[in-house]
């Protein structure tokens, strides 16, 4: 199931009367990053900046979890059986 959240799409002139919502798909994210006051995501498919900061993203992606958390990966951790248990 793909994992939406609602965000504001920032026009490239800055203007926020052309800035416009859109529902944006999680799963295509490779990186997420501050540019100015705006946040630059990149997908599988391209990059799209929009007026979120990454704290506001982040929330308003474990908003639908539940309290529940996924393992947090990168390159110097691993993940055991145990932390995959449900």
């Amino acid at each position: 199931m793909a994992h939406f959240v609602k965000l504001t799409q920032a026009s490239p002139s800055g203007y926020t009367e052309e800035d416009s919502e859109i529902l944006f798909n999680l799963d295509t994210v490779i990186s997420v990053e501050p540019v100015g006051d705006q946040t630059m995501i990149q997908t599988r498919w391209g990059r799209m900046t929009v007026s979120e900061d990454l704290d506001t993203i982040l929330n308003l992606a474990n908003a639908d979890r539940g309290g529940f958390k996924a393992p947090q990966l990168d390159s110097f951790t691993r993940i055991n059986e145990e932390s995959l248990s449900l």
